[in-house]
């Protein structure tokens, strides 16, 4: 019920100040709304009466609707709210923690303007922002081949110490891994080796990639649709600004003649990573697919092998199991006999290492809130779930190390599904086994693969037609 209470001003002019009650804010105290209503002059008093009951009642019904919300409420407050009613209950970790990760540079530029104000050209500005040069925070700069020189492996510590930087990320450096600013300033300073000698900025100009930006536009018009649910905006700002452009990506991939050379080379690779290397070679699952396998998600003698689960590091919360990426990421993949053969003799090598490893062996995980015994095919050295970055970063090393050509792990999917495709496997196929959501996702990535086999198969069916007309005319 709103609250109406008459004000007459020193000229003698009335008002009434309109209250409603608006819920409650984040600290429990009650919000309450406002307005004024001025009768306007030569109105009866039964006039205004009836004028002021009317104003009150649409005030509390605007209130109540959330319209009046966005009066007060920043950005900033949005965002907030957001994340709080909205991501965390319904997204999965990683991407609310993704997410958290683009805030700094929206409350930046944004986050002070209140919603009723926010307009599609204060977007636009925000997006042109993103493609100035300098934008980056993290910078890409590499040590330089004399720098790592210097400090081979087994002669680190004293530099890892000295610096304060962790050995992991030290090591990871030194095998060529680009760093940031900071930590290459701190690497620098402590061998006492100017910068300029010691890293290199690869980094082409600092500017976001249109990848990057896209990220920040994929949020913001969520955050923005959600809100028109909720009734704090009339319409999403975002619906009216054009999306960064996205550079399509060159898809790195092995062709046969370097997978031969991979495979040739994991015998020299830790036994655990040998498997993830060429079980993503045969299946195409993602990389945390594989980190969150169990074995009763496989049947050896049936040769099938179910994703229901990945396994992804969470900021602030560590290794997290969740659903896949999508409904149809959850799929059963079927597994050629040399999957079921490696599969066999690793389960064998895994029980010998259990048998070592003795009563240190973790017997229990949590998956999804629950304890359940651990049959985890990919672990720590003592049963605990592995961390899908210690592989990806452990991938461009070991190539480096033997020649091998620099792709990323998730190359491996790639190169199966370029397998796939080049041997005329169904596109529908090919996108059911990699787990898309939709056939064009499929299209999409791999069109060039997919025009490269088209055209082999036109080859191959006009020197068909050649023999048969050959045949005819003879």
């Amino acid at each position: 019920m709103a609250n109406i209470q008459k004000r007459t001003n020193k000229d003698g002019k009335v008002s009434y100040r309109i209250r409603v009650y608006a819920g409650e804010a984040q600290d429990g105290k009650k919000v309450m709304k406002s307005t004024t209503y001025c009768p306007a002059d030569g109105m009866t008093a039964r006039q205004i009466e009836k004028a002021v009951q009317k104003a009150a009642m649409d005030f509390e019904r605007q209130v109540q609707q959330g319209g009046l919300v966005a009066d007060s409420m920043t950005v900033d407050e949005l965002l907030a709210k957001w994340f709080k009613e909205y991501a965390e209950p319904q997204l999965k970790p990683h991407t609310v923690s993704d997410y958290r990760k683009l805030v700094p540079r929206i409350s930046a530029a944004l986050g002070h303007i209140k919603l009723n104000k926010l307009r599609p050209g204060h977007i636009m500005q925000f997006y042109a922002q993103l493609q100035k040069p300098g934008i980056r925070l993290d910078g890409k700069y590499q040590a330089k081949p004399g720098f790592v020189a210097m400090y081979p492996k087994g002669k680190r510590k004293a530099l890892v110490d000295a610096a304060g930087v962790a050995e992991r990320t030290v090591a990871r450096i030194w095998a060529g891994e680009c760093t940031s600013l900071q930590t290459a300033q701190k690497l620098a300073q402590a061998a006492g080796v100017p910068f300029s000698k010691a890293f290199v900025n690869v980094s082409k100009d600092e500017k976001l990639s249109g990848n990057s930006a896209r990220h920040y536009h994929r949020l913001l018009s969520s955050v923005f649709n959600t809100a028109v649910r909720w009734q704090l905006l009339q319409e999403n700002p975002c619906a009216r600004v054009d999306p960064p452009k996205v550079e399509t990506p060159e898809v790195q991939y092995l062709d046969e003649s370097g997978i031969a050379k991979l495979l040739a080379a994991l015998p020299d690779a830790p036994t655990q990573y040998s498997v993830l290397v060429q079980l993503a070679l045969f299946t195409g699952c993602r990389r945390g697919e594989l980190c969150g396998l169990r074995w009763s998600d496989i049947d050896l003698p049936a040769g099938l092998l179910a994703v229901n689960r990945t396994l992804e590091p969470v900021e602030g919360k560590g290794l997290l199991f969740s659903t896949p990426k999508t409904k149809k990421s959850c799929r059963v993949i079927k597994l050629n006999e040399n999957a079921v053969q490696l599969l066999r003799d690793y389960q064998q090598w895994q029980l010998r290492e259990k048998l070592r490893i003795g009563s240190k062996w973790v017997r229990k995980v949590r998956i999804f809130g629950k304890a359940v015994d651990n049959d985890l095919l990919f672990t720590k050295w003592d049963g605990q779930p592995i961390d899908p970055n210690g592989v990806t970063s452990w991938f461009p090393r070991f190539l480096r190390d033997h020649d091998l050509p620099p792709v990323r792990f998730h190359s491996l999917r790639h190169s199966n599904a370029a397998l796939l495709i080049a041997a005329h496997v169904p596109v529908t196929t090919v996108a059911g086994r990699l787990g898309h959501a939709q056939v064009s996702t499929t299209t999409n990535i791999y069109a060039g693969f997919i025009r490269s086999s088209d055209a082999r198969a036109a080859d191959a069916l006009g020197e068909a037609f050649s023999r048969i007309l050959q045949t005819e005319t003879g």
